[in-house]
């Protein structure tokens, strides 16, 4: 019967291990989601179908540094891309494409 006994007191130990585990990833993830939130993609632009560059940045979304982005059809972006500074981004010659930097 001893060994039966300890056999339970291990799985119940490592059951709690797991939840603590789990519950820790779920959390993170919570905040990972809610930080990732903001996002410029949905939002109103101008002139539609078009490559362009946010030089202003956006609270809450890429510690406020430049994004480029595609304005669709319906005067929404589409498609946002971060860049990892601020004042940088510039549209090429043709401007249908943007670069972050010099």
């Amino acid at each position: 019967m001893w060994p039966r006994e300890h056999h339970q007191h291990s799985t119940m130990r490592f059951t709690s291990l797991t939840t603590i585990a789990i519950s820790a990833a779920a959390m993170v993830g919570t905040v990972i989601a809610s930080d990732s939130e903001i996002s410029p993609v949905g939002r109103k632009c101008t002139p539609s179908n078009s490559m362009q560059c946010s030089r202003k940045g956006l609270k809450g979304y890429n510690n406020g540094n430049d994004y480029g982005f595609f304005c669709g059809p319906k005067k929404k972006i589409m498609q946002a891309t971060p860049c990892a500074c601020s004042g940088c981004c510039t549209l090429d010659a043709s401007k249908e494409d943007f670069q972050c930097g010099t």
